[in-house]
């Protein structure tokens, strides 16, 4: 991490600032832009804050469930393809839970407030 400022938090949020403004002065399809570009910067800034611990905490599961070392791209490939192919119907309940909790992982950084709030970040 730079340790110039403003850091990449700070910057996050005067750029999402700025574009809210123009989204609150604008119409039309520049307002629809800002907004969007607004939206994407929380996104990041969501993903700066949860994206690596989500990461260290699926590829372990995924270690355990799948009993094999990998990447994390190659467990998520090795995960979908057991599913298809029924090899992980004895271990249902361990997949299930994990494809589950993915989900409110990735639903947690792109846009949080659609998670029951027993599933929020905190």
């Amino acid at each position: 991490m730079s340790q110039d400022k403003p850091d990449i938090k700070e910057i996050l949020v005067t750029v999402k600032a700025l574009l809210e403004g123009i989204a609150n002065k604008s119409k039309g399809s520049e307002r629809y832009d800002a907004l969007c570009g607004a939206f994407l910067l929380s996104v990041v800034d969501r993903e700066l804050d949860f994206g690596a611990r989500q990461d260290e905490s699926q590829s372990g599961e995924l270690q355990q469930l799948l009993g094999r070392e990998g990447s994390l791209s190659d467990f998520y490939q090795q995960f979908c393809q057991q599913v298809r192919g029924g090899e992980l119907d004895e271990q249902w309940p361990a997949a299930f839970d994990f494809a589950f909790k993915q989900v409110v992982d990735k639903v947690s950084v792109t846009n949080p407030k659609y998670l029951a709030e027993m599933h929020q970040p905190e």
